[in-house]
């Protein structure tokens, strides 16, 4: 199959699944692409004959508002206006399936993103996502933290409003969605969450933060030391744009940066089948309504 011919030929668009699972094209994009998965879905767009198709993957959790473009390829040639065949395919795919935006994630300079924008994305934030990998072993009790429990929501809820931006939260809904990670609190107040991705390659840590923390590094470390592993995964910290402050604590403990990335968002319409009354069915055919001819007519004649 073509999916796994371009395994080395990707762009990953879902940082998340890139950096805990590792590469996107195996078993589950070919189960995708067969629909055996119905959270996950790989489509394909022929260029023109003779040419290399492009193909991409969504991935979809039932319940989740977000969907998230997850991998395009093949790299090296993502500027054919064939990719827009693509990426609206995925679009509609997604709001089959019951999201309502549909996310991702490319480095700031990737040529991909005129493409992207031609096809209904726009850029919503961006982040540094840093890498550890020595990182404080769990040595002393921690003090600071604690699981996150149901309890929490509504704080968790007051501070995400009050941190992020309205075009982050328009974005993702992190608020609409469950969460796992951890909280801290101070003088019962809430000022820190962070959500965690667990995966066999990695580990991904998404803060929410607020700016009131006085001592950033010593809940960082607490953090790092909470989360440390015996299996040696690295962790990564995502640093969104909004909370830049923290990029100087990764930094002190080490942390290694990646490349900053832009994240996209598309809104996409959800398509609900709606009854007709009766009594205005009748209004209509007494009128004799035709049908409207299709925008796109997309059958081809051999």
């Amino acid at each position: 199959m073509h999916i796994w011919r371009y395994r080395n030929q990707i762009l990953c668009t879902d940082s998340i699944l890139g950096l805990t699972h590792g590469n996107p094209i195996g078993s589950s994009a070919m189960l995708g692409h067969l629909r055996m998965d119905y959270s996950s879905y790989s489509g394909i767009a022929r260029p023109g004959k003779g040419l290399a198709p492009f193909i991409g993957q969504i991935n979809f959790n039932p319940g989740d508002q977000n969907a998230h473009l997850t991998f395009l390829a093949p790299e090296p040639n993502l500027m054919d206006r064939a990719l827009l065949a693509l990426l609206d395919h995925l679009s509609w795919e997604s709001s089959g399936r019951g999201a309502l935006r549909l996310l991702a994630e490319i480095n700031e300079d990737e040529s991909v993103f005129e493409m992207l924008r031609l096809s209904g994305f726009s850029v919503y934030g961006r982040q540094q996502v840093w890498r550890f990998v020595d990182y404080p072993h769990n040595g002393e009790k921690n003090q600071l933290w604690r699981s996150f429990q149901q309890i929490d929501q509504h704080n968790l809820n007051n501070l995400y409003h009050a941190v992020v931006p309205p075009l982050v939260q328009g974005s993702e809904a992190m608020d609409k969605r469950p969460v796992q990670g951890y909280v801290h609190y101070v003088d019962s107040e809430l000022l820190a969450f962070v959500d965690v991705t667990n995966g066999p390659k990695g580990i991904f840590l998404t803060p929410v933060i607020h700016p009131n923390i006085r001592e950033p590094e010593k809940l960082l470390t607490d953090l790092l030391r909470l989360m440390n592993t015996s299996n040696g995964r690295p962790l990564y910290l995502a640093v969104r744009d909004y909370q830049s402050w923290m990029n100087s604590a990764a930094e002190s403990l080490g942390g290694t940066p990646g490349n900053r990335k832009i994240m996209l968002v598309k809104h996409l319409i959800n398509k609900q089948r709606v009854s007709v009354p009766a009594t205005i069915r009748k209004v209509l055919e007494a009128h004799g309504t035709e049908t409207s001819s299709p925008i796109v007519h997309n059958s081809t004649k051999k």
